[in-house]
Order: structure tokens, then sequence, then C-alpha cells
């Protein structure tokens, strides 16, 4: 029966790539839902800077509009922030991608080399059976003469 020698450390690169697949998931839902956000930012400070110009269209006290306007500046202050947090969610999917190509690539050594083992025992048993089977046939023949 073939034993592969380094089936522990195969099992264990297995395991390594279910766990590194689950965090790149976890880093792309969290890369889309900042990306989303981004996203709610952006139309809020476009829909609060329409009002604005309504605002001041309809010659509102200069309160309001002073509100309207803290309240964009704020939403730019988000903005910039979610921009630079997006960035780093990014940066980290692709930090998690690159540490999950190295993981497969050293699984797929792993699973190669079995299947290179796998093979060779494979021969080893075919030929055995054939030598078994040549002296069988040579005994035969023997008892024949």
């Amino acid at each position: 029966m073939y034993q592969f020698k380094f089936q522990t450390l195969l099992n264990h690169r297995r395991h390594q790539e279910e766990v590194c697949q689950q965090e790149l998931a976890e880093a792309q839902r969290n890369l889309a839902d900042a990306l989303e956000k981004l996203k709610t930012l952006e139309q809020e400070k476009r829909e609060n800077i329409q009002r604005l110009h309504a605002q001041q269209k309809e010659r509102h006290n200069a309160a309001n509009v002073l509100m309207f306007t803290n309240y964009i500046e704020q939403l730019s202050r988000s903005i910039e922030v979610q921009e630079q947090l997006l960035q780093h969610a990014a940066q980290k999917v692709t930090r998690k991608r690159d540490r999950l190509i190295t993981v497969m690539k050293k699984r797929k050594t792993l699973e190669k080399l079995k299947e290179k083992g796998w093979l060779a025992y494979q021969q080893k048993i075919m030929r055995a059976e054939r030598k078994f089977n040549d002296e069988v046939a040579a005994t035969r023949y023997a008892r024949k003469m």
C-alpha cells in the first residue's frame, strides 16, 4: 500500500489554503463595503450640494446656508478618510491574494510530488507482477520439459 511520507504536510497546506481563501473572501467583503460606503458618502455630498444651491436661490437665511456648508465640508473630510480606508482595504486584498497564491503553489508542489510517488509505486508493483508472472511461466515451462 502506498504511503505518501509528506501527507501530514500536504494536509496542513490544504488547511492553510482554506484559511487563506476565507481571509481573502473577508478582505474582499471589507473592500466592497468600503467602496459602497464611499459611494454613499459621495451621493450624500452631491445631494446636499444641490440642496445648498436651492437654498441659495431661494435666499433663505444665512444660518441654513452655513449649516449646509459645514455639513458638506464634514462630508468631504469623511470621503477623504473613506478613500484612505478603501485604499488600505485594496492593499489588504492584494496581500491576501498573494499569500493565497503562494500557499497554493506550495500545495500543488506537494501534490505533484505525491502523484510522482504514486506513479513510481504503481510501476514498482507492475514490475513485481511481471516478474512473478515470468517466474510462474518459466516454472510451468520447465515442468513440461
